[in-house]
């Protein structure tokens, strides 16, 4: 080989070394924001029966607030409900006592004299999908409500009367809530992937079915925002999509094949969040949407559910770790903000 062939290989090669280090770069990972639990929260040696029985004995109701560092979701729930100046924060702090658990700690926390779990573990034991999860529990130390993710002030205002006034022990809380809810709110809105579809069962592959109704105060978010991400619409392309108003009392027929309407299946299904959405894959329920999720978590949700990946995983929680280090390795940037 001569001088000169050996040169132009050499510099092939730097070349394609160079290229490889430039597909090898990491993706940035943003849109996390950090948040610090507001003082008047309760100092507690997490043992559940002793904060239960002493919030009952100041005529108040114990509420855990399961978080996680850097949870937009969080964040947002405590400055607009929590923290002082918020307008939920007095008649919060007056009649709940509130525990903070992050559920990638390992506090340990006394669920009950049989059982001692730490946060971590107590976090996977209550099947924990997103974050903040909000628990509160009655007099007996009995779970009453569990609020999944973000919920708006108008929303959230609704589940403290729900619980403060003991109407748990007359109704559920999907009852409870369409009795109470403002249902002028929001006026339903077409898109151009909705499907007119009344008998579900026909369908084999991937579903989404979206509950909506004129109380929906996420409604408009889901509809500016979520549905015209590029890499949602892509995930909802693989998807048969169908909306329902929820209030609806026309026949349809569930994946499953029982007769129903929409309003009676949104209360068998306990959906109490508006826009409240149902993945279902082979006839199904693969996955629920009953909280406010960014474009990111929403599209990569779907693909947990049309890839089949609960094959794999147990749960979405336990999918998005690797999932995002996979995106991330390969170069891809993740927001998971809508900012």
């Amino acid at each position: 080989m001569n001088q000169k062939s050996f040169s132009v290989i050499l510099i092939l090669i730097l070349v394609s070394l160079l290229f490889s280090n430039l597909n090898a770069s990491q993706g940035k990972f943003t849109g996390g924001s950090d948040h610090k639990m507001p003082e008047w929260f309760k100092q507690s040696f997490l043992e559940i029966n002793e904060d239960v029985l002493e919030a009952s004995e100041n005529n108040k109701h114990l509420m855990l607030f399961m978080t996680l560092k850097f949870c937009p979701y969080c964040t947002k729930m405590l400055q607009r409900n929590f923290i002082e100046g918020a307008k939920l924060h007095p008649y919060i702090q007056k009649n709940f006592d509130v525990v903070s658990i992050d559920i990638r700690g390992n506090k340990e926390i006394t669920v009950n004299d049989d059982l001692t779990l730490t946060e971590v573990e107590y976090a996977k034991y209550i099947n924990v999908q997103y974050t903040p999860t909000i628990l509160f529990f009655d007099e007996d130390g009995k779970i009453v409500v569990r609020v999944n993710g973000y919920r708006s002030s108008e929303n959230f205002k609704n589940i403290l009367d729900f619980v403060k006034n003991k109407e748990y022990k007359n109704s559920s809380l999907t009852v409870y809530l369409g009795k109470v809810k403002n249902k002028t709110l929001y006026t339903l809105r077409d898109n151009k992937s909705f499907k007119n579809i009344t008998n579900l069962s026909k369908i084999e592959g991937p579903l989404a079915l979206i509950f909506e109704d004129g109380s929906c105060t996420q409604c408009d978010y889901l509809h500016n925002k979520t549905l015209k991400n590029k890499d949602v619409i892509n995930e909802m392309n693989k998807y048969t999509v169908v909306r329902y108003d929820a209030s609806n009392e026309n026949e349809i027929i569930t994946p499953s094949g029982k007769k129903t309407t929409p309003k009676q299946w949104a209360k068998d299904l306990l959906l109490d969040y508006r826009p409240g959405i149902m993945l279902f894959n082979h006839k199904k329920e693969r996955a629920r949407i009953d909280a406010l999720m960014y474009s990111f978590h929403f599209k990569e949700l779907l693909r947990f559910v049309s890839k089949e990946e609960y094959k794999n995983y147990t749960s979405y929680l336990d999918y998005l770790k690797p999932r995002q280090k996979e995106l991330l390795d390969q170069g891809i940037d993740i927001d998971i903000s809508d900012k």
